[in-house]
């Protein structure tokens, strides 16, 4: 596989591995991140395949930091539980967007601890693993339980989190293909956190987000606004809205020198992009589910905001281990995307 493809970073090596280990194919990936700033694999890359390899007994070569090729030969699970330590920062979301469906879909119950970074830039925040992917998951037969215990901002890391996933037989389609109704799925929701810093900078974070939905004639739900355990300071605040048929959620993380209202607008600014165009699923949600999707003997459909570089990279490399078929179709001003049955090569 060649690793520079589309927008050639960690999300070809997550989607290959977990196919890889789903369908007990051995894969050789080359110029991986091939044109990034920085080449190869980056510590969040390498601690996902050591992880996946570790899980699965499989025989691994090339995945230290900075490696530009990897083979991949996956064996089989035979452990139920397991603990890991990523190492500073390194985002703890991106492991399980690997992790949960290659082990749910190899048919396998298991328990995970892991140290990481919780909610760090240039990845989903927990609380999006939790309020959003997780009973979209669900959905299609992937079920899973995540918590986290200590939250982990970026630099320093060091959050606690807990992962139990069920055994996936069968891989649900989705028929999400319709716009979302005026008023479906009730009003948005809101959780703003912040650890080793005032409580008062949560509350700012989320005032600044209500602020921004109102002027656009969203009204919030459930707000949950609260000073977390965390080994450095750091705060996070997830704008959702998730029912039945329904799957957005905008996020954003704090900073140093970030103010906080920033942080509360950026959310909801993120939230109403995917909320205006009547979609069923944000871009990020999509980027996770269809590769998966791919695997289902029923066709599925997702409306969604756009298509991004993310999801085209990810169905190409769903293409290269099935041969499911895909396509999108103008909505003005959304995007279907439709995935037909596939056969295992």
């Amino acid at each position: 596989m060649d690793g520079s493809f589309g927008e050639g970073g960690g999300q070809i090596l997550r989607t290959a591995v977990c196919f890889s280990m789903v369908l007990g194919v051995p894969i050789h990936v080359t110029k991986i991140r091939a044109g990034r700033k920085v080449p190869g694999l980056r510590p969040q890359h390498s601690a996902t395949i050591t992880i996946l390899g570790e899980i699965c007994s499989a025989e691994v070569e090339g995945a230290t930091v900075g490696s530009t090729e990897l083979s991949f030969s996956p064996g089989e699970v035979k452990s139920s539980r397991g603990s890991f330590n990523l190492g500073t920062a390194a985002s703890i979301p991106l492991v399980l967007q690997a992790v949960i469906p290659a082990v749910s879909l190899m048919g396998k119950s298991y328990d995970m601890e892991l140290v990481g970074g919780t909610d760090v830039p240039w990845s989903p925040t927990s609380d999006y693993i939790e309020r959003v992917v997780s009973p979209a998951m669900t959905a299609v037969g992937m079920g899973f339980t995540f918590k986290v215990d200590k939250r982990g901002y970026y630099p320093n890391g060091g959050g606690r989190a807990s992962l139990h996933i069920d055994p996936c037989e069968r891989v649900g389609a989705l028929e999400l293909a319709t716009e979302r109704a005026e008023g479906e799925g009730g009003r948005p929701s809101l959780v703003s956190r912040c650890g080793e810093l005032p409580v008062s900078v949560a509350e700012r974070q989320a005032r600044a987000a209500v602020t921004v939905l109102r002027a656009r004639g969203v009204e919030v739900g459930e707000r949950d606004v609260r000073l977390e355990d965390s080994v450095s300071p750091g705060s996070s605040l997830l704008v959702s809205l998730v029912g039945e048929r329904c799957y957005l959620g905008g996020d954003s993380i704090g900073a140093r020198g970030k103010p906080a209202e920033t942080v509360g607008r950026e959310a909801s600014e993120t939230f109403l992009t995917a909320y205006f165009t009547k979609a069923r699923a944000d871009i990020h949600l999509a980027d996770m589910l269809a590769p998966v999707l791919c695997l289902s003997d029923a066709p599925s459909a997702l409306l969604i905001p756009y298509v991004t570089e993310h999801l085209r990279t990810s169905l190409h490399v769903a293409r290269q281990f099935t041969s499911a078929d895909h396509g999108f179709e103008d909505r003005g001003g959304a995007s279907l995307l439709s995935i037909s049955p596939p056969r295992a090569k």
